[in-house]
């Protein structure tokens, strides 16, 4: 039995490591990010080594995303999957960690596990950009640098977001490519479980809605399949 991770990878390495996976477009930067199905894996393999070494999350446990469309919430969530966690993407009383932006910070409890991602395009730590992190707070993208390009799972855990299975989130109609844009924070990791989990890849766009020019260039440019 493999972990939600695992199911989702496996076959997309197998296929083609070297295929993009996510690709995000900050309009307002502007700037351009890809990752292949390689990339994503060993960032995920990062964070996933953060944590279950650092902050002791186990399969089974609940992990809290709160997060933006970006490519690094690829890698959060593929890794806190391979930890055999699964991923919330609203409050929990339940929840060892709560993973969000420091934006955000203020929204959630003081006494879970918490760590910042960072939504620099480029994927630079918080204190690189000018952001305090308080203490006892995790900067992901700083701490998870430090952890092996690969993970090896210590178990495996049954649900993987908000009470589904990985096999209840594939949609055969997620398999294209996907551009994601404007969308919600609630909304973007069940957008991207899905696209994930149906073998699909995702093209995120922030800086601009869906049917913005901008957008609709970025579509034509990266000839997506499919509007989420």
């Amino acid at each position: 039995m493999n972990t939600a991770a695992d199911t989702v990878l496996q076959p997309l390495l197998a296929a083609d490591p070297g295929a993009p996976l996510v690709t995000h477009y900050d309009l307002a930067a502007p700037s351009r990010i890809e990752l292949s199905v390689t990339s994503t894996a060993n960032w995920a393999a990062k964070i996933a080594g953060l944590l279950r070494d650092e902050v002791g999350v186990a399969p089974g446990d609940v992990v809290v995303c709160d997060l933006p469309a970006h490519w690094l919430t690829a890698g959060v969530l593929l890794g806190a999957w391979w930890t055999g966690a699964e991923v919330r993407t609203g409050p929990a009383d339940d929840a060892v960690a709560v993973i969000t932006t420091a934006d955000r910070l203020d929204r959630h409890p003081a006494d879970v596990e918490t760590l910042l991602m960072t939504t620099d395009p480029m994927g630079r730590p918080l204190a690189a950009v000018g952001v305090d992190v308080p203490p006892g707070v995790i900067d992901l993208a700083e701490s998870c640098r430090i952890h092996p390009d690969a993970f090896i799972p210590s178990g495996v855990g049954g649900l993987a977001l908000d009470g589904r299975r990985v096999g209840e989130l594939a949609d055969p109609t997620l398999a294209g490519r996907a551009l994601v844009a404007g969308r919600e924070r609630k909304d973007v990791l069940t957008v991207l479980a899905g696209i994930f989990a149906s073998g699909g890849s995702a093209v995120l766009v922030t800086g601009a809605d869906a049917d913005s020019p901008g957008a609709a260039d970025v579509a034509t440019t990266e000839r997506t399949t499919l509007t989420l």
